[in-house]
């Protein structure tokens, strides 16, 4: 099962050059300050989590070493949101475990769908796990482009606006490398 981690992101889908507006996308315009930091922390929760998963399911060592730069630079991330206030990182933490009963749950930070997409990568192994992780680290980094383009365009908080525009190097630099890993894994399978 693939997750469109849009589902989880207010985002503007990125396609080579051109973009699409939020409005195109999601049926409504840039997000407030409170929304758009609940989608950077939905996206955050969901990358880590998920990048932790592929630390242990991986087979690529390039996947293994994509996967790493994602639990650090998005834990990066949540801190620097938490600083800036209004997150509980506690909190956070709390809501991206594995229950009991082994398995994902949908929260007020991860999605159903993205609880889901867990589970799933949790089950799966070997190249079609590698080739799954990429695929949705693919989708969810242009995503993430597109949603830190347009809050440090159009946000209205001067903080957010600012961290905005701080991340999105970072996570343009995330979505070449996803995309690189991917097109080079899709070739492996061809």
């Amino acid at each position: 099962m693939k997750l469109s981690i849009a589902a989880g992101l207010v985002a503007i889908a990125v396609a080579g050059a051109s973009t699409a507006s939020a409005t195109e996308v999601l049926g409504m315009g840039t997000p407030n300050a409170e929304q758009f930091r609940a989608k950077v922390t939905s996206s955050d929760a969901f990358e880590i989590t998920s990048s932790k998963i592929a630390l242990t399911h991986a087979t690529n060592t390039d996947v293994k070493d994509f996967a790493t730069m994602m639990v650090h630079d998005h834990t990066a991330t949540t801190d620097k949101l938490v600083a800036l206030g209004g997150i509980n990182k506690a909190s956070l933490e709390s809501k991206m475990e594995i229950g009991k009963d082994g398995k994902y749950a949908g929260n007020d930070l991860l999605s159903a769908s993205q609880a889901a997409e867990l589970n799933s990568l949790n089950s799966k192994s070997n190249v079609d796990f590698d080739k799954t992780y990429m695929d949705d680290q693919v989708q969810g980094h242009k995503d993430a482009v597109a949603l830190m383009e347009d809050y440090a365009k159009n946000g209205t908080n001067k903080k957010l606006k600012a961290f905005a525009a701080e991340t999105l190097p970072t996570i343009k630099e995330h979505l070449a490398t996803a995309e690189k890993l991917d097109a080079a894994m899709g070739k492996k399978t061809m």
